[in-house]
């Protein structure tokens, strides 16, 4: 799905942003969004050690650092 998307944004990039250009890509990112119905990140055991730490509505650049310590000390408390 990520090659279809991409493909896609560059179509538009070349006939409709940048027309008779040729702009050159230097950096991409891809990657599955989690969302859900609640706006509250889940940070929990799954199973035997297995955590997540996941559902961050597209703020993980912003709440990745605060997650990932409350799933460290989640799993500190498990050993």
């Amino acid at each position: 799905m990520t090659d279809k998307i991409q493909n896609r944004l560059d179509e538009l990039l070349h006939k409709m942003i940048a027309p008779g250009k040729n702009p050159k890509v230097e950096m991409r990112w891809s990657g599955i969004m989690g969302i859900g119905p609640k706006k509250s990140p889940i940070v929990q055991k799954v199973s035997d050690r297995i955590f997540c730490a996941v559902r961050m509505g597209g703020m993980g650049v912003a709440l990745g650092s605060l997650v990932g310590e409350d799933a460290a000390k989640l799993v500190m408390a498990d050993l």
